[in-house]
This record gives structure tokens, C-alpha cells and sequence, in this order.
């Protein structure tokens, strides 16, 4: 009788490091196809589109949604005659960088084709 609480704490700790033990382990191969099978919820989806849309470049350079202020800093370079692309100037990165595009393009001859 005295072996028997002995083996009662074995069996006892073996049924705790096998409940423990898959608690933590990975899904298996089954539940894995079930989550493939579900289908994305709506934020999801958006995540998604978010992060596959080609983001927008300007001369090279990020741009905002619309590129708007890029294209307003290469047109003000355009008509003020800015060839060098270190006096370029503004309230916004986007704008200097628009700036600098036409300074720099002019430099090397194809600003007269546009910014794109």
C-alpha cells in the first residue's frame, strides 16, 4: 500500500505534462485547413488591400495620396527656374521634393518632360 501513492503521484504528473504539454502545442494539420477555409472579416480584407497598394512615388520619391503637393513644388520650380536642387524650399517635404525633382531633372535635361 505503500507503493500505491507513489504511483498515484506518477500517474498524476504524467496526465498534467500531457495536458500541458498539448495546450501548447501547434495546431495540427487539420485545424490548420480549417483557419485556411475561413474567410477574411471585412478589416481583414482592408489590412490587406492597404498593404498590396503599389505605393505612389514622385520623381523617385514617396508621395502622399494624390502626389498633389510634389506636383505643386515641381511646377513652382518650373516657373521660378530652380536648377539647383539645394535652394529648394517649403512648407512640406512632399513640396521640396517636387521641388527638387524638376531642379535635378533640369540638371540633367528631361525636366521639360513632366514629372512623371
Amino acid at each position: 500500500m505503500k507503493d500505491f501513492g507513489f504511483w498515484v503521484l506518477i500517474l498524476a504528473s504524467l496526465l498534467y505534462l500531457s495536458a500541458v504539454q498539448s495546450a501548447s502545442s501547434p495546431p495540427s494539420a487539420a485545424s490548420d485547413l480549417n483557419a485556411q477555409n475561413q474567410r477574411p472579416t471585412p478589416v481583414e480584407k482592408q489590412r490587406n488591400q492597404v498593404a498590396n497598394k503599389p505605393r505612389l512615388t514622385f520623381g523617385g520619391y514617396p508621395c502622399n495620396a494624390d502626389c498633389s503637393e510634389d506636383q505643386a513644388g515641381y511646377r513652382w520650380a518650373e516657373e521660378h527656374g530652380i536648377t539647383d536642387p539645394d535652394s529648394c524650399t517649403g512648407d512640406s517635404g512632399n513640396f521640396i521634393e517636387g521641388c527638387r525633382v524638376y531642379a535635378q531633372r533640369r540638371g540633367d535635361g528631361t525636366a521639360a518632360g513632366g514629372a512623371r
